[in-house]
């Protein structure tokens, strides 16, 4: 493209713009602006400038985008503003920071799909495979290895809403609907999940690793457990990284074994029945509280009665109480009026405890399983930033469910009370 004095010092002010926004771009400051000779070498000999390049942090290859692509972008490239790592606002553009489960996944899409544009409403969405933002963003946030293992430009995948006018923007519900649908439609026609992710270098995790591993050493496997169901949902569990699904499979963990705590429980209420006195059975009300316990048991096979009984009999809620989430604890540590709940604490308030805590995960569970349109919250749910730390709770929890399980004699065995 043939440019004229006036297009070549835009491209100097959109470049001083970026090497004042990136501190990285100061190092190419002679690369990027056209000095007074070059502009008037550029004119006189009307030179075909094809590209402007930018070579971001961490890529072997330059960034190229046509003069003219830079100039008319200029306004987005002006108003960058990073809400947080996963979301990138301009303007008129929105970014929302994708990825997809695996590499193999993130290649296939990159080299056989062509996703394409599509809109709603005259709102224009797109999925950006190198956008400028982004690796603006990015390099603005310093997220990339220096020894180009990880670059700012080409890693990431982006979800881009485009508005042609400020009247058209959409407010942040609205613009995330628009984003989810736009999820769905790749998902049906390619087959490919993406998921919200962010801006990050996981080279940092890499580098951090041995100060934390000298911290979280493993001693090697434990005795192998019989086999049982709930490993299959332990493992499934550990590998998803949505939090609120793994949270759903570590659930099923508990869920799996509640029937046994239950059995257990009724066995014992009817064994200390039937030790009573020879006389007793004579007895027609002694008779009808015999059938009426069975009842009441029955009764006990219910979501929230279920899940009750694993927090009390499967693992041990005081080992793991320091686990649980912030919310949850200051619940358990107000209702029964203690700071902490230790092994010393009154042995009537431990099952208090756990039925606390019981009710709150089950609530929770529902408003993850249940549609939004058909699900009301009741205020007992915890927050999504808290699903993380639930999370580990969780797998601690059923870890033990399965151990506890493995304990249990032949004749409250799954297979035997079913």
């Amino acid at each position: 493209m043939k440019l004229n004095k006036e297009q070549l010092l835009k491209i100097n002010e959109i470049n001083n713009f970026i090497i004042d926004y990136c501190e990285y771009f100061a190092d190419y400051e002679e690369e990027l602006i056209f000095s007074e000779e070059r502009i008037k070498e550029i004119i006189d000999e009307e030179e075909d400038i094809e590209t402007i390049d930018f070579n971001f942090p961490g890529e072997e290859e330059y960034t190229s985008l046509e003069p003219e692509e830079l100039i008319a972008f200029e306004s987005e490239i002006k108003s960058i503003n990073i809400i947080n790592n996963g979301l990138i606002k301009t303007n008129l553009r929105s970014y929302y920071v994708v990825a997809l489960t695996d590499s193999e996944d993130d290649y296939l899409l990159r080299t056989y799909h062509e996703i394409g544009m599509s809109s709603l409403d005259g709102v224009k969405v797109n999925l950006a495979e190198q956008s400028i933002i982004i690796g603006l963003a990015a390099t603005k946030l310093e997220e990339y290895d220096d020894n180009e293992y990880w670059g700012t430009a080409n890693q990431y995948l982006a979800i881009e809403v485009i508005y042609d006018s400020l009247a058209k923007q959409l407010n942040e519900v609205d613009e995330l609907e628009l984003i989810n649908s736009f999820i769905f439609e790749v998902a049906d026609s390619s087959g490919f999940a993406l998921s919200f992710s962010e801006i990050r270098n996981p080279m940092d995790d890499y580098y951090g690793y041995e100060e934390e591993e000298e911290e979280n050493l493993s001693n090697g496997l434990r005795e192998l457990e019989p086999y049982n169901e709930g490993m299959n949902l332990f493992v499934s569990a550990v590998q998803i990284k949505d939090p609120e699904l793994k949270f759903l499979n570590f659930y099923k963990v508990l869920e799996h074994f509640s029937p046994i705590a239950v059995n257990i429980e009724a066995n014992e209420l009817m064994r200390k029945k039937f030790d009573a006195p020879k006389s007793s059975f004579e007895d027609g009300d002694y008779i009808r509280s015999i059938f009426e316990l069975a009842n009441s048991m029955r009764d006990r096979f219910n979501d929230e009665d279920l899940i009750k009984a694993s927090f009390n009999t499967c693992f041990d809620i005081v080992s793991l109480f320091d686990k649980l989430p912030e919310s949850i604890k200051k619940k358990i540590k107000k209702h029964i009026g203690a700071t902490e709940l230790t092994y010393s604490t009154d042995k009537q308030k431990i099952p208090t405890s756990c039925n606390i805590a019981s009710k709150i995960i089950y609530k929770t569970r529902n408003k993850v399983v249940h549609a939004k349109s058909n699900f009301t919250l009741t205020g007992k749910e915890i927050n999504s930033s808290e699903f993380n730390e639930l999370n580990n709770f969780m797998k601690e929890a059923s870890s033990q469910a399965i151990r506890w399980y493995s304990r249990q004699p032949n004749h409250l065995k799954l297979e035997i009370i079913k």
